[in-house]
């Protein structure tokens, strides 16, 4: 019974070898994609102020806390790129109707078109990426790969 644990433990470490091989070329690619969304939507917008762009969009209506919240950065580093994101016209900010001391950011319409094209374009790439694969390999990577990403319930 032990040699079986034994192997198993193996196996189980050797694909986890291997998936953290896969995360390193993940990475990688995640990073170009960072580099090329942040240039087209401003040429020289740093693509550290991606991930905070994309949370205004995905959130559609934010404030700066939930998104050092949601991104877990400081919050002066997430007002910096926002500044750079309402210089390049893609972010706005509002003060609440109904409390001043609110601020709301939204994306501009003219920055959700062009995500909207960027999602187009990343959806092309992706099912080109996928184009051997089995619907049901797909929509099971999906699954696991979503259920991976979620933070681990703390006990």
């Amino acid at each position: 019974m032990s040699s079986f644990a034994t192997v198993s433990a193996v196996d189980t470490d050797q694909a986890i070898d291997s998936i953290n091989d896969s995360f390193d070329r993940l990475v990688i690619g995640a990073r170009r994609t960072i580099r090329r969304s942040a240039a087209a939507l401003a040429a020289d917008l740093q693509p550290a102020a991606w991930p905070v762009f994309r949370e205004v969009v995905r959130a559609e209506r934010v404030q700066v806390g939930a998104i050092v919240s949601a991104l877990e950065m400081d919050k002066g580093a997430v007002s910096r790129y926002l500044k750079d994101l309402r210089e390049h016209g893609l972010v706005e900010s509002a003060r609440d109707e109904h409390d001043a001391r609110i601020v709301w950011i939204t994306a501009t319409a003219d920055a959700r078109d062009r995500v909207a094209a960027l999602a187009a374009e990343q959806r092309v790439r992706m099912h080109q990426a996928l184009a051997g694969w089995s619907e049901e390999d797909i929509e099971r990577f999906a699954e696991l790969l979503d259920r991976f990403s979620r933070p681990a319930a703390v006990e």
